[in-house]
């Protein structure tokens, strides 16, 4: 019995031996360090390493990271093992990563990382970027484009309610506005408040229609300390030239007790933007530029604008909310310029299809392949005739190519949109008691002098048919218009509106059934002036685009 206790016991003994030389672990340190250009020695912390036994579980793989003095420690089974950087090391201009074999037995091994097992390659460029572009990146989703009958500026969202703060000239008298997100969310928008003297107004938009915007913080004057100082950088966003949200930076040169003063360049469409100081608080409103290149630009400090900010808020509670519905807007690819080139290179072009007069107005269908040629043509003409001098001189030929400046560039910049125009432009006509004097004179063989104009009406508004149905257009616009001449022959001194209205490039097309556009005047704003479109208009306007819709269909 007691033999058999004994031999029990020694297998029992010799089972935990063998068990423990099993789970026996030895401790695997690791020590990244690198020589900088000096001969320092630099370690390098937060360095990921994978270690990956060669036989065995891939459970049994890990995975460890250095700390700030370069060096980890870790408790492995003895065995043969491949150390590896998932991620380089990027110093000095260069990258450094890891791939080594090694042997780890009891009780330790050290394991060092260096430049001399390290593998080496050239860094990638470091890109730079400007605080201002982080606050551009931050706050560009307050900011909008402002559209209303008179032009176009920006504005930037103050109140997550939708309230939205631009220059009044932006909006002047137009009783149609609305902001635009970007590219394709445009919706209606009511003025609540308004100063021309200060030149800041009030919008309201509906905040559903955008749910990313986000609203600017505004900076306020503290204890007679202003928000802003002289030699600050500041940068602005807005939608100069056909584009959307676009930064400029500038320093600001003085403070003034109701502006500020910056060299900071702002062209058509910055009006009514934010200015950032550099600290990403909004102190202005960027308004002016003194002179037409580089310059001084003038801001409207933001508290100017303050008191019409609690008018507006009064002034919601009895105001309905506008709606969300998305306005149409302009296409976001433009009229492909190879095709302008071959429509204008040809001889003949006519262009009565385009233009016709109604009941006091002169009225134009301007497609891209029209305004292009209206520009080019005086340009065709002088190199039509150097081409017929060259000939006959024999010189030199092909020397003066007008059509070479339609580069890409025109693309980039909005200069060719696929959009339909409209234009309805009051015509001018002799004043009756001027004909008569005239008249009287000149059957008497003397000169009555010369002939007394003024226009013989006012846009108001237009309206375009389908069909029967309203096409919406994208833009409605109005361009106020000044005739002053004076001498032998006319004596005029007048002003009225312009109707310009952008459309869709399928506003009009043949499939309509009818083409039919209603023109409205100050004096009878609700009787329509009618005209139907004949059909060679309508397959003229339409055929222009298309060249656009057929890049459509390929894309």
């Amino acid at each position: 019995m007691r033999k058999h206790f004994y031999a029990i016991l020694l297998g029992t003994l010799i089972l935990a031996s063998s068990i423990s030389s099993q789970t026996e672990t030895a401790k695997l340190k690791i020590h990244a360090v690198l020589i900088d250009k000096d001969l320092n020695q630099k370690p390098v912390p937060k360095l990921t390493f994978l270690v990956v036994p060669f036989e065995g579980p891939v459970g049994q793989s890990v995975s460890v990271k250095t700390g700030f003095d370069g060096s980890a420690e870790v408790r492995v089974a003895p065995g043969k093992y491949h150390l590896s950087t998932p991620e380089p090391v990027e110093f000095q201009g260069k990258t450094y990563s890891w791939e080594l074999d090694f042997v780890v037995s009891a009780p330790e091994l050290t394991v060092d990382l260096s430049n001399d097992n390290a593998k080496m390659a050239q860094a990638a460029p470091t890109r730079k970027v400007d605080e201002l572009t982080t606050l551009f990146q931050k706050y560009q989703n307050a900011v909008v484009t402002v559209w209303s009958e008179v032009g176009s500026g920006t504005g930037f969202c103050v109140d997550k309610s939708g309230l939205f703060i631009t220059n009044q000239h932006v909006i002047g008298p137009s009783s149609i506005n609305s902001v635009q997100f970007d590219s394709k969310r445009k919706v209606s928008a009511v003025v609540l408040a308004f100063d021309p003297e200060k030149d800041v107004a009030v919008l309201w938009a509906n905040p559903a229609a955008f749910p990313e915007m986000i609203v600017a913080p505004l900076a306020k004057t503290e204890g007679g300390k202003e928000a802003v100082i002289e030699g600050e950088r500041v940068l602005t966003i807005g939608s100069p030239l056909t584009q959307r949200k676009i930064l400029t930076s500038g320093i600001i040169s003085k403070i003034e007790a109701r502006a500020i003063i910056s060299d900071i360049n702002i062209n058509h469409g910055n009006s009514g933007g934010p200015l950032f100081n550099s600290v990403g608080e909004v102190v202005g409103i960027t308004t002016f530029r003194e002179s037409s290149g580089p310059g001084v630009a003038g801001i409207v400090k933001i508290d100017q604008a303050f008191p019409l900010l609690e008018q507006a808020r009064k002034k919601m509670a009895d105001t309905a909310l506008p709606t969300a519905r998305y306005l149409p807007v302009e296409p976001t690819r433009a009229y492909p310029l190879d095709s302008l080139k071959e429509t204008i290179s040809a001889e003949k072009f006519n262009r009565h299809p385009y233009l016709f007069s109604e009941s006091g107005f002169d009225v134009a269908m301007v497609t891209p392949v029209l305004k292009y040629r209206l520009e080019e043509e005086v340009q065709l003409a002088a190199a039509k005739e150097k081409g017929k001098r060259s000939r006959k001189n024999e010189a030199i030929q092909n020397t003066f190519e007008p059509l070479r400046d339609l580069r890409g560039w025109a693309e980039y910049a909005g200069e060719y949109q696929a959009v339909l125009l409209i234009q309805a432009t009051p015509q001018l006509r002799e004043t009756f008691g001027s004909a008569l004097v005239r008249g009287m004179a000149s059957s008497n063989g003397g000169y009555g002098g010369p002939a007394h104009l003024k226009y013989k009406t006012d846009f108001y508004r237009m309206r375009l048919l389908c069909g029967g149905k309203e096409v919406e257009p994208i833009h409605p616009g109005k361009a106020a218009t000044v005739a002053n001449a004076h001498n032998a022959f006319v004596n005029v001194t007048d002003a009225t509106y312009v109707g310009i209205y952008s459309y869709p490039a399928d506003a009009i097309q043949p499939s309509c059934g009818g083409v039919v556009l209603e023109l409205y005047s100050e004096k009878e704003p609700d009787k329509p002036i009618r005209k139907t479109l004949d059909e060679k208009a309508i397959d003229r306007v339409w055929s222009d685009f298309q060249p656009y819709f057929s890049q459509k269909d390929k894309n």
